[in-house]
């Protein structure tokens, strides 16, 4: 008899954590019962998601009503369906399916955490299933399990488990070109930094000007970033895509990958990177480190470094074969240390 298991997300929409929870879905199919549960009724779904479980006996349900409805629902599914284990994404995630989980008599309720740092208020939600009703709760990276650890919770629950890639792509060597591409990809919001970021290029810019910057995201912060581009004239050298269906096609065409941000997790968009054989400088955040490697396949700077980052770009740029060097080292690592054997292999051991 297969364990009965159910995979809980806000939605199936384009995002690391949802990406995760598809995967996650996927290499548990072939071992247990699968239902993924949607927080969310939406009708845009990642096609890349949904790929993932094309071929796969996952069922997916959208919960309706209001939160109330939501956790009697789900409580009612999860007893449905015998559910014995549920692993839970993000906070609101979290919340309702403890409650449910705890209800419907789930045997293991695993909470999943995927940055380095929350909010006030969602830690001290968090802190409390964690502490009460959880198993376990799930980490994508050693540098957010090492800092709630110091914030209340119970350092024996706390689960360390890195994102997975699927699928890796070969080592990819670049011819040189006259207009590099320097490619960063994320949402636009504060977390992520897009002020440094155009300070870096407009640093840059007085370095070197054989270079084209290639933003891909969407968010809050679009009108921000037209507006800072602007103030630092860096207009010509920055081409800007929201919501483009060939993100891939981008990070491929590139030539270096840059990375500004605050805080991470494990970064799914710099692991998108080393897949692409991509040499990255980033900011030294979250995991980013074990992503990256000084003098391996790339720099990290501190938090805010735009003249430092400025001057790695420019060294990069000055060398194909640093850039090859590097590139061909990104995706080793990633095959390495990120693939979707070890990731299958961590979460059984938790069945």
């Amino acid at each position: 008899m297969k364990t009965s298991v159910a995979i809980f997300i806000p939605t199936l929409k384009s995002g690391g954590a949802e990406k995760q929870a598809a995967l996650l879905a996927k290499v548990l199919d072939v071992h247990c019962v699968v239902n993924i549960y949607l927080l969310y009724n939406v009708h845009d779904n990642a096609a890349q998601n949904l790929a993932f479980l094309a071929n796969t006996n996952v069922k997916i349900h959208t919960l309706s009503g209001n939160i109330f409805s939501k956790i009697l629902q789900l409580k009612t599914l999860l007893k449905f369906h015998k559910t014995e284990v549920l692993f839970n994404y993000l906070t609101s995630c979290n919340v309702v399916g403890a409650a449910a989980a705890y209800m419907a008599g789930v045997k293991k309720i695993f909470g999943g955490i995927r940055n380095s740092k929350l909010e006030w208020w969602k830690m001290v939600v968090e802190r409390l299933i964690h502490n009460t009703i959880a198993t376990g709760t799930i980490y994508n990276c050693h540098s957010g399990a090492t800092y709630f650890a110091t914030q209340g919770f119970n350092n024996k629950k706390n689960i360390i488990i890195p994102n997975c890639f699927q699928p890796i792509a070969d080592t990819i060597v670049r011819a040189n070109k006259d207009k590099k591409h320097i490619v960063t990809v994320g949402r636009f919001v504060p977390q992520k930094d897009y002020k440094t970021l155009i300070a870096t290029i407009s640093a840059l810019k007085k370095l070197r000007e054989d270079f084209v910057v290639d933003i891909v995201g969407y968010g809050e912060q679009e009108a921000d970033i037209c507006t800072w581009i602007k103030e630092h004239n860096v207009e010509d050298c920055v081409n800007i895509y929201i919501r483009p269906d060939n993100v891939q096609s981008i990070i491929c065409s590139g030539d270096i990958y840059l990375s500004t941000s605050l805080y991470e997790g494990t970064s799914n968009s710099i692991m998108e990177a080393l897949n692409w054989s991509l040499p990255v400088v980033a900011t030294n955040v979250g995991d980013n480190y074990l992503l990256v490697k000084n003098g391996i396949n790339g720099t990290l700077h501190p938090v805010g470094d735009a003249e430092g980052m400025a001057q790695s770009l420019a060294i990069l740029l000055e060398d194909e074969q640093k850039r090859n060097e590097y590139g061909a080292q990104s995706n080793k690592n990633l095959r390495e240390c990120y693939s979707i054997e070890s990731f299958e292999k961590r979460y059984l051991s938790l069945l």
